[in-house]
């Protein structure tokens, strides 16, 4: 690729220098913020939310608005198999689509329903 010199030399305007400054620091942190708030919400994460990070997922558990199948789904929960991931429904490609029956089987085998899970 070649570069077009006479643009090299050019120095940026005073306001959108500053703007691109301002939008470096718009993430600044993010990354250790989102790691903390995985450490504080061990009973959620954003598979609850299809895998969508930028939805309420750290309220996914209780109040859902932006879970998957909640009343606020977010532009990103799009992918099937993400969302079937969080309903604890996953299918093979080449397995037939019996929904009721995988309902049933992961609701029989809750591991809150043995008691060889409970706190001792």
């Amino acid at each position: 690729m070649t570069q077009n010199k006479e643009f090299l030399d050019v120095e940026p305007d005073p306001e959108v220098k500053e703007a691109f400054a301002e939008a470096e620091q718009v993430n600044l942190g993010s990354q250790e913020q989102l790691i903390e708030k995985l450490e504080q919400h061990t009973e959620t994460s954003p598979i609850l939310s299809a895998g969508d990070i930028d939805a309420n997922w750290e309220d996914a558990d209780d109040v859902g608005d932006e879970g998957v199948g909640g009343s606020s789904p977010t532009p990103d929960q799009d992918i099937v198999e993400e969302i079937g991931e969080a309903l604890g429904v996953t299918f093979q490609d080449n397995e037939p689509l019996d929904v009721l029956g995988k309902l049933e089987k992961r609701d029989e085998d809750r591991w809150e329903l043995n008691p060889a899970s409970a706190d001792k």
